[in-house]
């Protein structure tokens, strides 16, 4: 399961002057980190390259989210068409 994709990476806190972050803050964080950028990547590398312009500036989860709205609205579009194609074929 890849957390970082179903929320954002919360952000790491910042602690307090003289205090320091306990291990098991780091040691969530910092594998979260470097699995979501090879998430990015990998993404990335598979898109159209428009698409790719785009997104690239997102982490894994916020490019995923932005993925599911363009081709939602994609398939949106296209049923539209499909069905007034079909009206305008049916009044023939």
């Amino acid at each position: 399961k890849l957390p970082f994709l179903e929320q954002p990476i919360p952000a790491l806190p910042v602690p307090a002057e003289g205090q320091v972050l306990p291990p098991d803050v780091l040691n969530t964080h910092i594998p979260w980190n470097k699995a979501s950028k090879e998430i990015d990547g990998l993404m990335l590398m598979t898109m159209d390259p428009d698409i790719q312009k785009n997104l690239e500036h997102l982490g894994a989860y916020n490019m995923l989210k932005e993925l599911k709205t363009l081709y939602a609205q994609q398939a949106d579009q296209e049923l539209l068409q499909t069905v007034r194609e079909f009206h305008a074929w049916k009044h023939e």
